[in-house]
């Protein structure tokens, strides 16, 4: 009887779930648009946003991609705020536009970052924008970017997230998201794309028939740094992301006994020390890392190797730290951690700390 009786509880609560979800606002997938990348560009009036807004329609079935075919169609909008610009967005496609999948978010070089929060106020207030969606900058505009041919066998978004991930894995650039960026307040690095330009018409023309490879139409070219206003190079964005841990690969070219040695470099891993001396804060950052040549070393070659190695780096990371943090700019998350292990001292003093604040690193390699 006892058993019974929960058979018909569960019978009950299953139903009334499916009668009250009937009752919810419902939307077609056919009036659905799935935004899956967005670009911001600052215009004389606002804001312009470029959005690209995936197919649901495609060859054989309702919701496949035709791979004969564009699979995102792009809209642009605009409006005096960037939420203004979305709703714009909403009227001209007559679409109800959806974030849930939004994958990455390109800011227009000429777009002011003073104030992320102003700027991102429109991801603030909607739930289904994840907060770890991927940020990126790009050389001239953001809609030449998102309205790039892009390719054939995978959503644009995706092809672009491709590209940057790759990139951001062996260390070319530093990854970046919404939440990294209002959490470290507009002082962030992200990567900057640039539209690569034929150098004649013949090859344009090629291009245009037989390019189906986003990294044919796009490229990296180089690490935005958001409160200086500048962009690093390789060799920087290599030293930024070992100081920052964001590391994971990487390249680097050294001499031993007059012969250049490239190196493939893994696992590396940095750790973050604060300690007081003579009443200074300081900080010291130990990167260890794997390095593989791609020439076969004898056990003097690598240990020599090792050594050049260490001090290459480490004299190139000394030097960038120095010069970020002299300008008061922080892209290696030191005051996150002066907050969370030294509060009291970032209460009594602030951002001032960083001007006193005694940073040392050190790379340690080991040859494989």
């Amino acid at each position: 009887m006892k058993q019974s009786r929960i058979v018909y509880l569960i019978v009950i609560t299953v139903l009334a779930c499916i009668i009250g979800s009937s009752f919810g606002r419902s939307v077609s997938i056919d009036r659905r648009g799935l935004v899956h990348a967005m670009g911001i560009d600052r215009t004389d009036s606002g804001y312009q946003v470029t959005l690209q807004i995936f197919r649901t329609g495609g060859g054989g079935a309702d919701t496949a991609v035709d791979v004969s075919k564009p699979n995102v169609t792009c809209a642009v909008c605009e409006g005096k705020t960037v939420g203004e610009a979305l709703a714009n967005a909403r009227s001209a496609t007559g679409k109800e536009l959806f974030f849930g999948h939004l994958q990455l978010i390109c800011i227009g070089g000429g777009t002011p970052l003073d104030d992320p929060a102003e700027l991102f106020a429109f991801a603030l207030g909607d739930k289904n924008i994840s907060p770890a969606v991927s940020l990126c900058m790009a050389e001239n505009t953001a809609s030449e970017v998102m309205e790039q041919r892009l390719s054939d066998k995978m959503t644009s978004a995706e092809a672009l997230t491709s590209l940057l991930d790759v990139s951001c894995e062996y260390s070319d650039t530093l990854s970046c998201d919404l939440k990294e960026l209002l959490g470290a307040e507009g002082c962030a690095a992200m990567p900057v794309l640039r539209v690569r330009t034929p150098d004649n018409s013949e090859e344009s023309s090629d291009s245009e028939e037989d390019s189906t490879d986003i990294s044919e139409s796009l490229e990296l070219a180089g690490t935005a740094v958001i409160e200086a206003d500048r962009v690093l190079d390789k060799d920087e964005a290599l030293a930024a992301a070992m100081l920052s841990g964001k590391a994971d690969k990487g390249f680097a070219v050294t001499d031993i006994k007059g012969e250049k040695v490239t190196c493939e470099l893994e696992d590396i891993k940095c750790v973050k020390r604060l300690y007081l001396a003579e009443n200074t804060l300081h900080m010291k950052s130990t990167v260890t890392l794997v390095a593989r040549a791609d020439l076969p070393l004898d056990s003097d070659e690598a240990l020599l190797l090792g050594e050049e190695l260490s001090r290459k780096l480490t004299d190139s990371c000394s030097r960038f730290q120095k010069e970020m943090l002299y300008n008061n700019t922080d892209i290696f998350g030191i005051t996150q951690l002066i907050k969370h292990r030294c509060p009291q001292i970032w209460l009594d003093y602030g951002s001032e700390v960083l001007d006193d604040i005694g940073a040392e690193c050190e790379i340690k390699v080991r040859v494989a």
